[in-house]
């Protein structure tokens, strides 16, 4: 390699040069070395294609002017002439100093510059340090008592300063690159023998010869290899820069050193003072320095605090803006939900909370980065659909808002839900398929014409702010999932229901270990004979303070905090009681226990099942689940297997609630089912509406063909019953058999129905004889 030719020549030439005699064979080799530098500066300068270009200018253009600098100093050495303490020579010294200083500084690679204009800053306070301690105990040898007095030894301290800012400022670049490379290494030699022979040439003394001596000459020319070497090295090679997270990063080796040079001045007046030396001859010169420093570090500082401002700015617009989609955060669109309340003076202010359904399956099928891309396109889709003055922004997850401002009755807000519905749903296409996305809607409002009747009538008017408005939306957001209408508008009435489920939650644990909850039994007719052949187990809540509660108000929360298990544990043990007890007086009833979706996850549950029926002795046939389509299809193989599982102990399994749900012909066919049980809101109208009673009809054609028991759930008048008789249903069950009812009163119900309802083959008869 090139520059490992030019090492070994530099360093024959640099002990030639050490061994020849005075004179013109030493100026040769020096000047030929020196060209070289320079040539391989300019090669560099020539080949290089990056944005370090500029550099290797500044390097051939520094070292050729030490060059002439070198050069005139040779002439005045002529005939053994002396050469002044500042002469022509310095003037070129200087000048080649500081462009090579601004070539290093100027430094650049493929990310830009590789000094920071606060590296630079830090690197001059050191610099300053090192030239006070070199003025002081260097070059001055305490007879210097005024400004004028110091012009003969100036140029030292000059020389020794730019050193000191070169060496930190290559130190700087280790702590950029965290590598050692030879660019490195040499660049570090070649400015400490630079410091050396600096050091050796303008050690106190007074009218010596500064340049005839050969250690410094020696020095200063294994200076110019060195330099040649990081010219002509491979600059494929060189190190990458480290990764600096953060600006405001300030490791404990730049703060060492920064503390180090700022305390230099004290230092040295310290030392100043206790060698005796008067002030006089040195005060000046540390006032000096100090006022260099303070301003240098001023301005470090203040880059550093324009710095902590620009974080501070990007931080703010960060938490203004949501990273995926770039609109509003949440924090933005509280505070202009605040704004827009404060001074909406006698406008509308409507807050719309738009959940997109379905798209966690975006994220499952194609991954995150498709997912983020669809909801970038969505909130575009959601701005081009209000006007410009409106604020769309992004909750988090799948979930939009928009907050708008209006002039009261200038707007319908439920048109602009299905507009903002229409957006989402537009065609889209992720990976060439086509994603039907859908999108549910919760509305906030506050209306001017609401709080004026309110004033009118002389009710509190509730004032609210942006958060309490966001939560509004979100409540009647789930209030429309809940009620399956994708459209829901927040009333108060929303809340307080919100807060009585709360409240109950918090006593539901109370309310099972003080026996508050109670098992009633609804019973079940046998169309076929006419008689009473099963009861269903429904829970109740004996609320001490608000009567008797039904389970849709407390068990959804009560699967959600994992106090279910312990509530089905109590229903299959009052309900097998129950049938134990009746069976031992005779009466032999099966029971129906609902199970969740909680219930059938439980690896435990057949274990609690047996245990159960061998506690109370009752048969397994006599023991009937009742589990929904949607229950049941949440978790179709866990299902299927606990179901499965069940159905070997011998207990019966009956779907709840048939049509409501979603399951496929092929999952009911899987499960283990002897029963299917027609939902209410099919069987209540069937005798007024024809297409509940075609889906009734075909359910019962369905569970004939499957050879599964068919029971309508809903009964409420004979006229229904009379209808499901004549359809071939096989059991009944509503009001109009018997509502629910505790334990106490199921046997006398029971009986009395078995003697008042007529088997199927005397219901036919008395029909035909009508």
């Amino acid at each position: 390699m090139l520059w490992t030719r030019f090492l070994g020549l530099g360093a024959i030439a640099v002990v030639a040069y050490a061994l020849a005699p005075q004179g013109l064979p030493r100026n040769a080799i020096y000047a030929i070395v020196l060209s070289a530098t320079v040539g391989a500066f300019v090669l560099r300068y020539v080949r290089e294609p990056g944005p370090d270009k500029r550099t290797w200018k500044y390097m051939a253009v520094g070292v050729g002017s030490w060059g002439i600098g070198d050069a005139l100093i040779a002439l005045m050495e002529l005939d053994g002439g002396r050469v002044p303490t500042f002469s022509a020579a310095d003037v070129f010294y200087l000048l080649g100093y500081g462009v090579i200083a601004v070539g290093f500084a100027r430094a650049a690679d493929g990310n830009g510059l590789v000094f920071g204009i606060e590296e630079v800053l830090e690197c001059l306070v050191v610099a300053v340090a090192v030239g006070l301690v070199t003025w002081v105990f260097v070059v001055s040898d305490g007879s210097i008592r005024s400004l004028s007095s110091a012009l003969a030894q100036w140029p030292a301290t000059a020389y020794l300063t730019v050193d000191a800012f070169l060496l930190t400022l290559v130190g700087s670049l280790y702590l950029v690159t965290r590598s050692i490379t030879v660019p490195l290494l040499a660049a570090v030699t070649g400015v400490v023998l630079l410091v050396l022979a600096d050091l050796a040439s303008y050690a106190p003394t007074t009218n010596s010869e500064i340049y005839r001596s050969t250690a410094p000459n020696v020095m200063w020319l294994a200076a110019y290899v060195c330099f040649g070497v990081v010219a002509l090295h491979d600059s494929v090679q060189t190190a990458p820069r480290a990764d600096r997270s953060s600006p405001l990063k300030f490791g404990r080796a730049r703060f060492l050193g920064l503390s180090i040079a700022i305390a230099v001045t004290p230092l040295v007046m310290t030392v100043q003072l206790a060698r005796g030396i008067p002030v006089g001859q040195w005060g000046w010169v540390i006032v000096a320095s100090s006022m260099l420093v303070i301003v240098i570090v001023g301005w470090r500082v203040a880059r550093f605090v324009r710095t902590l401002r620009r974080q501070a700015e990007i931080l703010e617009d960060v938490a203004r803006t949501d990273a995926v989609t770039g609109l509003a955060s949440r924090r933005l669109l509280r505070e202009r939900l605040d704004t827009m309340l404060a001074t909406r003076g006698d406008a509308d202010v409507f807050t719309l909370v738009v959940d997109i359904d379905r798209f966690a399956q975006i994220n499952e099928t194609f991954g995150y980065s498709v997912g983020d891309s669809v909801l970038r396109e969505i909130g575009h889709r959601l701005v081009a659909s209000v006007r410009s003055e409106d604020l769309v922004g992004r909750l988090g997850g799948d979930q939009f808002v928009v907050a708008m401002r209006r002039r009261p009755a200038k707007i319908d807000i439920l048109d602009t839900a299905a507009q903002l519905q229409f957006a989402v749903s537009r065609k889209m296409f992720v990976h060439d398929i086509n994603v039907a996305l859908d999108a549910t809607v919760g509305i906030a409002a506050i209306e001017e014409s609401t709080v004026s009747a309110s004033r009118t009538k002389g009710e509190p008017v509730t004032v609210i702010d942006g958060e309490a408005m966001l939560q509004q939306a979100h409540v009647a957001l789930t209030a429309a999932k809940a009620g399956h209408t994708r459209v829901g508008r927040y009333e108060p009435e929303m809340d307080r229901d919100r807060h009585d489920q709360m409240r109950l939650l918090g006593e539901l644990d109370t309310a099972i270990r003080g026996h508050q909850l109670r098992v009633f039994f609804q019973p079940c007719l046998d169309l076929e004979s006419g008689s009473v052949d099963r009861v269903e187990a429904l829970l109740r809540w004996q609320h001490p303070r608000e009567g008797l509660i039904g389970p849709s108000i407390f068990l959804p929360d009560a699967e959600r905090t994992g106090m279910l298990p312990a509530i089905t544990a109590l229903v299959l043990d009052e309900a097998l009681a129950q049938c134990s007890e009746l069976r031992r007086r005779g009466i032999n009833l099966s029971v129906s226990v609902n199970l969740s979706v909680r219930n059938l996850l439980d690896e435990t549950l057949t274990e609690q099942v047996a245990a159960a029926l061998a506690k109370y002795a009752v048969p397994a046939h006599a023991l009937e689940f009742e589990v929904t389509e949607t229950t049941a299809m949440t978790d179709p193989v866990r299902s299927v297997n606990a179901l499965t599982s069940l159905r070997g102990l011998g207990v019966t399994i009956a779907i709840d609630d048939y049509g409501t749900g979603y399951s496929s012909l092929a999952y009911l066919q899987s499960l283990p089912v002897q029963t299917l049980k027609i939902d209410r809101s099919f069987v209540s109208k069937m005798n007024s509406d024809d297409t509940d009673a075609s889906i009734v009809r075909s359910t019962i054609d369905l569970a004939r063909s499957l050879g599964v028991r068919v029971m309508a759930e809903g009964v409420e008048d004979a006229g229904t019953l009379d209808a499901l008789r004549v359809l071939g249903c096989d059991g009944a069950q509503g009001y109009f058999l018997g509502r629910p009812m505790a334990a106490e009163f199921l046997a006398d119900a029971v009986a009395k129905l078995d003697m008042e309802m007529p088997t199927k083959l005397e219901w036919e008869l008395a029909r035909q004889h009508i």
